[in-house]
């Protein structure tokens, strides 16, 4: 059991946290930190990360990908603002979807561009009354002629206002036995326009989330992605490895928050003396290390089965819904520990702590994440 990083792992790290600090950061700070980022700009930090590999890290080097490790994808998960990294995971997850289960046709269409971070996606799956149960799906697919017709609302949509090619999970029906027939279509916006619309959040409000509309959208019966019904392996695969990075999204927070914390205490002097040295001070400190320590290695092991073949649904959802509230935890202590300074917008402190509470959710609520757990230990599912 080896917890070191191997030389290549060890500079892609050391490179993204430098393309960050000159490329990304400074960008970030002379954008509102309220507002959505617009579409350029977004395309400019895609074009900044490029080199990086995210775009397309898990589409093999052979089909113009960076062919990345899903713990190469995790430092860089770790490395990136979580606000470029939720755009991001959303569109190398849509990517990667195509690239499982397209045509050569499709692929030769769509991935060239993906990769290149020249065009963006996501993955358009969430309804208003569908969430974790995707066979619910209420989208509909219907064909006529050489087209099907898209109708239906989706939420949450990661890249939703900005997007030039989503994936839309849609039903094609039910079969004999009741079962909804769940399908993929790759729309693109140009080719089969629809309607979207930003939705305002209390963190990563700089990142790109809306809401699709599909008003008898017609999309070339070409653009269907697999077969029907064959969804579930795709999104299951992506999911296992999106649900870690957005973990270690919380680990990046969390270290922030801990950095600061350390650096404010030592310089922080009350009582004749600086704030660290106080024992309630150090238990906070301690808390917050260990809370992050643990959740980096359950992220980091989740995403080593995954290279090494193993569907790990449990330790994936163990990564995810651990990670994301000792982040929440992490930014509050840090908020306890700077004061009334840590209340303040003149501080970090509080838009990490709103950004943390934003990781809880997606992919999978925490207590989603503790159901699956709960199967895994048990073999009995809560549901079905």
């Amino acid at each position: 059991m080896d917890f070191e990083l191997s030389e290549t792992e060890r500079l892609l790290a050391e490179t993204a946290r430098r393309v960050v600090a000159r490329d990304v950061a400074p960008v970030l700070a002379a954008h509102p930190p309220d507002r959505a980022l617009p579409k350029p700009v977004m395309l400019d930090l895609y074009r900044a990360i490029a080199g990086l590999g995210y775009p397309g890290a898990r589409i093999p080097e052979a089909e113009g990908g960076s062919g990345l490790t899903h713990v190469m994808l995790g430092l860089l998960d770790e490395s990136l603002p979580p606000v470029l990294g939720f755009s991001l995971l959303g569109h190398e997850s849509t990517t990667k979807r195509i690239q499982m289960s397209g045509t050569p046709e499709q692929k030769a269409r769509f991935l060239p561009d993906l990769v290149a971070g020249r065009r963006l996606a996501g993955t358009a799956a969430s309804e208003p009354n569908v969430g974790s149960d995707p066979r619910g799906i209420e989208t509909t697919a219907v064909p006529d002629g050489d087209d099907y017709v898209l109708n239906g609302t989706k939420l949450w949509i990661t890249n939703g206002p900005i997007l030039d090619t989503t994936l839309v999970v849609a039903s094609l029906g039910h079969d004999a036995s009741g079962r909804n027939l769940i399908t993929r279509f790759i729309v693109d916006r140009e080719e089969s326009p629809f309607e979207s619309r930003a939705i305002p959040t209390v963190g990563l409000q700089q990142g790109p989330l809306g809401e699709l509309h599909f008003r008898d959208c017609r999309v070339p019966k070409a653009n269907m992605l697999g077969e029907p019904g064959d969804a579930h392996r795709s999104l299951t695969f992506t999911w296992l490895a999106n649900r870690p990075g957005i973990g270690l999204f919380g680990v990046h927070l969390g270290q922030k928050a801990l950095d600061a914390s350390i650096a404010y205490a030592k310089q922080r002097a009350q009582f004749g003396g600086p704030i660290a040295r106080f024992q309630l001070v150090q238990e906070m400190l301690a808390e917050m290390s260990t809370l992050i320590d643990a959740s980096r290695l359950l992220c980091y092991r989740a995403l080593a089965l995954l290279d090494r073949g193993v569907w790990c649904h449990r330790e994936s959802s163990m990564a995810k819904a651990y990670a994301t509230e000792a982040a929440v935890r992490v930014t509050n202590l840090a908020i306890q520990i700077h004061g009334s300074y840590g209340l303040t917008k003149e501080a970090p402190l509080e838009g990490w702590a709103r950004d943390a509470r934003m990781l809880t959710l997606p992919d999978g609520t925490t207590q989603i994440h503790q159901l699956i757990i709960g199967r895994e230990l048990v073999g009995l599912r809560a549901f079905a």
